[in-house]
């Protein structure tokens, strides 16, 4: 099952990272068309080196960094974690709620009051 889940966050992770990758590309060939005034065969060769800029950020930084950052040994530790303190902050609203029953704190009455 972590197997899985580890795949699914490092895939979605990758997308991610390829689609702010793409979009940074896309509004600097989009900056540089229209503050040079490009015509068009030279908006064309924008786009395709900014294509091609975006392939090689893709597979030499974005791809290689998503490895790096969210190995299994990370995303288990970091999993683990954040069940911890999901756990801890469920206990602390249950006591909450406990502490609110027994001084018969009404919730509806402040939420009209707000």
């Amino acid at each position: 099952m972590s197997i899985r889940r580890n795949f699914f966050i490092r895939t979605v992770a990758g997308i991610a990272g390829d689609s702010a990758a793409s979009f940074a590309l896309a509004s600097v060939c989009i900056w540089v068309i229209q503050s040079a005034a490009l015509g068009l065969f030279l908006s064309f060769l924008v786009w395709l080196l900014g294509l091609i800029a975006w392939l090689a950020v893709s597979q030499y930084a974005v791809h290689p960094a998503v490895a790096a950052l969210l190995s299994d040994r990370k995303l288990d530790k970091g999993l683990a974690a954040s069940l911890e303190s999901a756990r801890a902050a469920v206990a602390a609203a249950s006591s909450l709620w406990g502490y609110a029953q027994q001084f018969a704190v009404d919730f509806r009455s402040m939420a009209k009051s707000a």
